[in-house]
């Protein structure tokens, strides 16, 4: 039988987006509508909710390369980076966001 370990965490990361994160924090456009409000508010910059979703996804891909330079294993890393790249989809999809409009 074939190896499919790595395919895990985007079962993982599907089941936090959708099932307990979307419970306890709302949809991703909801939820990123509100943070990048927070975040204009203190620093002034506007963001659309899938640009803060993105600027998770760096946050997460800065500490995944941190993790492997440091010859580190934190199994949360590629399930929360993936659960990100969800995130925009979903918050694309409510939205209705095309290529060209974000």
């Amino acid at each position: 039988m074939e190896n499919t370990k790595g395919a895990d965490v985007l079962l993982e990361a599907h089941r936090l987006i959708t099932g307990d994160r979307h419970k306890s924090y709302s949809h991703p456009a909801d939820d990123y509508a509100r943070t990048t409000q927070i975040f204009k508010a203190l620093t002034g910059h506007d963001l659309t909710a899938v640009e803060g979703a993105l600027f998770m996804l760096c946050v997460k891909l800065s500490r995944w390369v941190h993790e492997m330079e440091s010859q580190q294993w934190i199994p949360d890393n590629p399930t929360d980076a993936a659960g990100y790249i969800g995130c925009v989809q979903m918050i694309r999809e409510k939205l209705r966001v095309t290529d060209e409009g974000i």
